[in-house]
C-alpha cells in the first residue's frame, strides 16, 4: 500500500463523495416521504369539507388519521433538518479533503520539479569538474 499523500487523499475524497451522496439520497428519500404526508393530509382535508355523506360519517377517523400524519409530519420536518446538517458537514468535509489532497499534489509536484533540478546541477558540476561539458 505505497502510495504518495496525494493519491492516499484523492480515495479519500473519492469515499466522502461516496457518503455525501448517500446522505443526498437520504435526504431526499425523506423529502419524498414528506410530500405524500403532505399530498395525504390534504386528501383528508378535503374529504372532511366535502358534502359526501360518507366522508361525513367518517370525519372522526379521518381526524384521528390528520392527526398521526401531522405528528409524522413533525417527524419528518426534524429528520429533514438533521439531513440537511448532515450532507452540508459532508460536503464541506469533501471539499476540504479535495483541497487537501490539490495541495499534496502540487507538492509532490514541486519536490519532483525540485530533485530534476537538483540532479541537472549535479551532473553539471561533475561534468565542469572533470573539465568536460555536458551533452
Amino acid at each position: 500500500m505505497a502510495g504518495s499523500r496525494a493519491d492516499k487523499l484523492a480515495r479519500l475524497v473519492r469515499v466522502q463523495r461516496q457518503i455525501e451522496r448517500m446522505a443526498e439520497n437520504d435526504l431526499s428519500d425523506t423529502m419524498r416521504v414528506q410530500a405524500a404526508t403532505d399530498a395525504t393530509q390534504q386528501a383528508l382535508v378535503d374529504a372532511v369539507g366535502s358534502f359526501d355523506p360518507v366522508h361525513a360519517a367518517m370525519s372522526h377517523h379521518y381526524a384521528l388519521r390528520f392527526q398521526k400524519l401531522s405528528a409524522r409530519s413533525q417527524q419528518l420536518a426534524g429528520m429533514k433538518s438533521v439531513q440537511e446538517r448532515r450532507v452540508l458537514t459532508e460536503k464541506t468535509k469533501a471539499d476540504r479533503l479535495e483541497t487537501q489532497a490539490a495541495e499534496a499534489a502540487e507538492g509532490e509536484e514541486r519536490v519532483a520539479a525540485d530533485e530534476t533540478l537538483l540532479d541537472l546541477l549535479e551532473a553539471s558540476l561533475a561534468a565542469h569538474t572533470t573539465g568536460t561539458r555536458p551533452a
